[in-house]
């Protein structure tokens, strides 16, 4: 490239089984009018200068450009209050610039995030090794790059300076900038830092997905033990039956292997062990009365109101598609104020067979507008599972209180619970796989 420090971020690999896209995000030394020829072919969206006011001894080559922004990393009055007697190594330098200059450098992120998509970054300070190296140790740790690699691409730039054998406060070890990362995780994590330095939910998304490709338009939830635990509820209400009449209900063989309703096929069971006393119609009644008093204080499940939401303030299409009858699903979402939150309900009395079969969801994908390979599915079970995959579909398990996660093995990302993960990580681990190129 155009100057020895100067290197294109992309092609490094990372957690989701991409690597990070090239010609999204270049890190380099200060910039000269010698440089420009080499550098105009770049057709940068946004030139990053991170330099301070005195370090302006003449003008950056490109001020005047609508590309071109100088946001200085170190903010004076902060730096005023600094005490340098309590950061005799540059890592304690690095990790207390993380914090002490947080109003400058929010504004640096919200500048990349506002970058054109469709355009490189160029990122810069002096030498292209201190400041430039935490913003982009930052937006690595962001997008997925194991930190090993990144280290090894912030250590680099000792040798490309030619400085690996100066004095020890101007290199650039790997374990200096491994230790502001570790200072992030004090934080709570690169999004906790980032929400922190002020930016919102979407610029933040947009951050990680410059740097890793991401294709979702819409995620499809199921309802019944993933979006509610009205599977639970099902079972208990069951139990308490059988324990009406003296019996103990058998879990063994209690479960279909699809999405209809078998009530009747358990009231026939519950029917033959009670014997010619039994009444159906009492028995049924007092079962539902039973659930809907569990019911009266149910809600979404942990971490799902919060995905959706982030959907939302993403652009991202939400729907429902159920196997249950739509006035159950419905009536669930009026009572918890839910019902706004989706763009489409789909539900089994629109469809004739239930999952497996992929019915429901082409239906779902067919209302939303967008094809199976741009959506997400988040399901409960083994079979709702394999009805998304057979819509080409990316599936989510979060199984339900009565599914093991060795039973939902063949979705493509398996989760304890919602709250495991942010919305953006969801959708970085959808990414499409084995391309690095730019949309």
């Amino acid at each position: 490239m155009w100057s020895p420090n100067a290197r294109d971020v992309g092609g490094l690999p990372t957690r989701y089984g991409v690597q990070t896209r090239p010609r999204a995000v270049v890190r380099s030394d200060v910039l000269d009018a010698a440089d420009l020829a080499e550098f105009e072919a770049l057709d940068a969206g946004l030139v990053l200068d991170l330099r301070s006011d005195w370090e302006m001894k003449q003008p950056h080559p490109l001020e005047g450009t609508p590309a071109y922004q100088r946001i200085p990393w170190i903010d004076p009055e902060a730096e005023r209050l600094r005490d340098a007697d309590a950061e005799p190594r540059l890592v304690d330098v690095y990790r207390n610039s993380l914090t002490r200059n947080a109003t400058h450098i929010g504004r640096i992120f919200s500048a990349i995030a506002d970058a054109p998509a469709d355009r490189p970054v160029v990122v810069h300070c002096k030498a292209g090794k201190d400041r430039t190296g935490l913003t982009i140790a930052v937006l690595l740790d962001l997008a997925g790059v194991p930190r090993e690699q990144i280290a090894a691409d912030y250590a680099i730039s000792e040798v490309h300076l030619g400085i690996q054998d100066g004095p020890e406060f101007t290199r650039t070890r790997p374990e200096m900038i491994l230790g502001s990362l570790e200072h992030l995780d004090d934080l709570g994590g690169v999004h906790a830092y980032l929400s922190w330095l002020g930016l919102s939910a979407a610029q933040i998304h947009r951050l990680a997905t410059r740097l890793v490709p991401v294709e979702v338009e819409a995620i499809v939830f199921d309802f019944d033990g993933l979006l509610m635990d009205t599977e639970t509820t099902m079972v208990e209400s069951w139990q308490a039956e059988w324990a009406h009449h003296g019996l103990e209900l058998e879990l063994d063989g209690f479960w279909p292997g699809h999405g209809g309703d078998i009530s009747e096929d358990r009231y026939a069971i519950l029917a033959a062990a009670v014997g010619t006393d039994f009444d159906r119609t009492a028995s049924h009644a007092r079962r539902l009365a039973h659930r809907e008093r569990m019911h009266a204080e149910l809600d979404f499940r942990p971490g799902i109101r919060a995905w959706i939401a982030a959907a939302r303030e993403l652009g991202l299409r939400v729907a429902i598609a159920s196997s249950s009858p739509r006035k159950w699903v419905v009536g669930h979402l009026e009572r918890v104020g839910a019902i706004e939150l989706f763009d489409h309900i789909v539900t089994g009395d629109e469809v004739e067979t239930h999952k497996p079969d992929p019915a429901i969801y082409e239906l779902a994908l067919q209302r939303l507008g967008v094809p199976g390979s741009s959506a997400i599915a988040v399901e409960d079970t083994a079979h709702g599972v394999a009805a998304a995959q057979a819509a080409d579909m990316y599936a989510v398990a979060v199984p339900n209180p009565f599914v093991t996660p060795a039973a939902v093995a063949e979705a493509d990302l398996v989760l304890g619970s919602a709250d495991e993960l942010l919305l953006t990580d969801l959708l970085l681990s959808a990414a499409p796989k084995g391309s690095t190129s730019r949309n």
